[in-house]
């Protein structure tokens, strides 16, 4: 109808009517789609002024359970029912109108062009078709499915064809759309005598195996007070014990496999137990099944489906899916995703530096600074007390000769720090005074040095490890990476020049294990989330003492988010989602983690243990015996020099005495 027809139909109504009209006409009909066809006459039953009941129905519909939510109404050009003006006339919100057109086998379609604008809080959708035959083909069509929410408000209006609302609802449509009502006009005689004028419907929806479950959700009387209350209530916050499939593989510490005494294998881990969680709180039965192809994540395939996990649920093989999947965009454009429960960071594991030999634990107790300080002073000191011993004796005459001698005073200065005794001791106040703050330099650094010995002689000594982006791009690894060239794209796309040098030395591995295992050979620097890094170092790289043989990178970084993937446009997300929110609130993925690496923890078997005790062994004390080689070195060396000297001037003499 246009708009200049709809005011002046109105125009002889009360001074109420006019303002309606004039809202009507701005809110309404200037969001009427271009030449639709002309809306049948606004007929009014039993009285003038009264609306139909049909108008009525949709009015207590849209004030009781439909507030606030964005409005479109379809209908069927060729009813002639006065229905769609009686609808504008009462539903005191802005709404779109659209003439559904004929396709050309006969069936109902949206207009070409049709756009809606999907709102945050809630779409509701009514349609008007005589025809349920023809509303079973817009149901079907793929404009309806594409174009109109799943999670909206459906509002069917047929008439009163026998099974009109089975029809329209019994199918695979519908029954992954949850909000749905089904007005029919009564053709009973028993309910026209009960004042009945309509019947509305709905159903229990999800059925996918089984035959959609259509009830009768509430009778209207026009002359009753009591209207249906319980519409449009949540249907999936109870599955009734009904069977939900959930593929996933094991990749610990998400997914982690089991084996019970009796020799059957269960699943356990973070997802896994999650899903029990969903599966308590919703009332369903959980079956857990593997990629239907062998495959894990999945992938695209050239012909435009997808393999592995993302392609049973693109194929609605499994109602969920979870494997620590990354929310990622190239995820959610082929499957839907709940809200995130753990947040996971791209991470380098790499091998640790051999250890350094146990001689060097001889310098390790003093920093590079401490020791050349020392050195410093022994090469200052010394000379200090040796001139003062000189000035003592020749200008107060009480120091003996023997400490005025250099090499008697480099050997007291020296020995102070090995704690050895002297065997003539300064007669001189001069030379005391300053002998006495020397003896207690040397003990303090021998005390803090010998304290500190220890620890570094029965402590393995390793190098520090490699923490930053920028250590892994200098060291001398050969390559790093992932499976696949997923994270390669990224490392690309980071706008750091350390991550674009990284990128350049990526190298791609088939899977985790392999990785894993160049890693440990100190070939290659394997790139994964932290969970199962440090997951797969506590259970296989570590020995029985709690100590790592490989190492996870302090800095990270590609932040994830995870979540439980499902099919598509799945009506059960919202109710998923509250559940899973609850869990992260309450604090569960986390002590589930920690949970599962304390009882996955590897101390080592048996054949492993080997015999560590406190007492030093060879290995441990390599400087002493090296010091002690060195000390015969040098001794033999200098018994070389002074035999050689010692002949060279026996010779020399003889020579002359000729």
């Amino acid at each position: 109808m246009a708009v200049e027809d709809l005011r002046r139909s109105l125009a002889y109504t009360s001074p109420q009517m006019v303002w309606f009209s004039t809202v009507l006409v701005v809110v309404v009909g200037v969001r009427v789609q271009a030449a639709p066809p002309p809306l049948p006459r606004w007929v009014l039953e039993d009285t003038g002024s009264q609306p139909g009941t049909l108008p009525l129905i949709i009015q207590y519909v849209v004030q009781s359970f439909l507030k606030n939510c964005g409005m479109a109404l379809f209908y069927d050009s060729r009813d002639d029912s006065g229905d769609v003006e009686g609808i504008l006339h009462v539903v005191h919100q802005p709404i779109t109108v659209f003439a559904l057109v004929r396709s050309p086998d006969g069936g109902l379609r949206l207009p070409a062009g049709t756009k809606i604008p999907l709102l945050t809080t809630c779409s509701a959708y009514i349609i008007l078709s005589q025809d349920h035959e023809g509303l079973l083909s817009l149901v079907l069509s793929t404009e309806f499915q594409t174009t109109l929410s799943y999670l909206g408000r459906f509002i069917f209006v047929t008439g009163s064809a026998c099974r009109a609302a089975k029809v329209i609802l019994d199918n695979e449509v519908m029954a992954w759309r949850p909000h749905a009502l089904v007005v029919t006009k009564v053709d009973k005689e028993s309910d026209k005598r009960r004042g009945t004028d309509y019947h509305l419907w709905s159903h229990q929806v999800f059925r996918k195996d089984v035959a959609e479950v259509v009830y009768l959700a509430g009778r209207w009387q026009r002359e009753s007070t009591q209207r249906p209350s319980h519409l449009f209530p949540d249907k999936l916050n109870n599955f009734h014990g009904n069977e939900l499939r959930a593929v996933t593989f094991e990749h610990a510490p998400s997914i982690v496999q089991i084996q019970e005494a009796s020799g059957v294998y269960h699943y356990d881990g973070i997802d896994i137990r999650l899903l029990h969680i969903l599966a308590d709180a919703l009332n369903f039965r959980l079956k857990i099944v593997n990629p239907s192809d062998g495959d894990k994540w999945g992938s695209p395939m050239a012909n435009g489906s997808w393999s592995g996990l993302t392609g049973d649920l693109t194929q609605h093989r499994a109602h969920m899916g979870v494997a620590n999947l990354f929310i990622h965009i190239h995820y959610l454009e082929v499957v839907d995703m709940t809200v995130p429960y753990d947040m996971e960071f791209g991470c380098f594991i790499t091998p640790l530096p051999k250890p350094l030999p146990q001689w060097v634990a001889l310098v390790y107790p003093f920093s590079s600074q401490v020791w050349w300080l020392t050195l410093a002073f022994l090469m200052a000191g010394t000379p200090l007390l040796y001139l003062a011993s000189r000035l003592a004796h020749y200008f107060l005459q009480d120091e003996t000769t023997w400490a005025t001698n250099l090499g008697n005073n480099l050997f007291y200065g020296t020995a102070i720090f090995f704690g050895m005794g002297m065997p003539k001791l300064p007669e001189s106040d001069v030379t005391r005074g300053y002998f006495i703050m020397w003896v207690w330099y040397g003990l303090l650094v021998t005390v803090v040095y010998r304290s500190a010995l220890t620890a570094f002689l029965t402590i393995p000594l390793e190098p520090p490890p490699i923490n930053t982006l920028n250590q892994l791009a200098g060291s001398s690894l050969p390559a790093w990476g992932a499976p696949g060239l997923t994270f390669k794209k990224m490392l690309e796309e980071n706008p750091d020049p350390t991550v674009q040098r990284l990128a350049r030395r990526y190298l791609p591995v088939s899977d985790a294990q392999e990785g894993i295992t160049l890693t440990a050979q100190g070939k290659y620097a394997l790139m994964e989330n932290r969970q199962f890094l440090e997951y797969t170092i506590a259970t296989s790289y570590t020995n029985q003492h709690g100590e790592e043989t490989l190492h996870v990178m302090k800095e990270c970084f590609l932040p994830f988010r995870i979540g439980m993937a499902m099919p598509k446009r799945s009506p059960y997300k919202p109710n998923f989602d509250k559940i899973v929110t609850r869990v992260v609130e309450a604090g569960l993925v986390r002590k589930w983690f920690h949970d599962i690496l304390f009882m996955s923890r590897h101390r080592g078997s048996d054949e492993d243990q080997d015999t560590r005790s406190g007492a030093f062994s060879l290995d441990n004390l390599q400087g002493a015996w090296l010091l002690l080689g060195a000390g015969l070195l040098v001794s033999l060396v200098a018994f070389l020099l002074e035999s050689l000297t010692g002949y060279m001037c026996r010779h020399r003499d003889l020579s002359l005495g000729h």
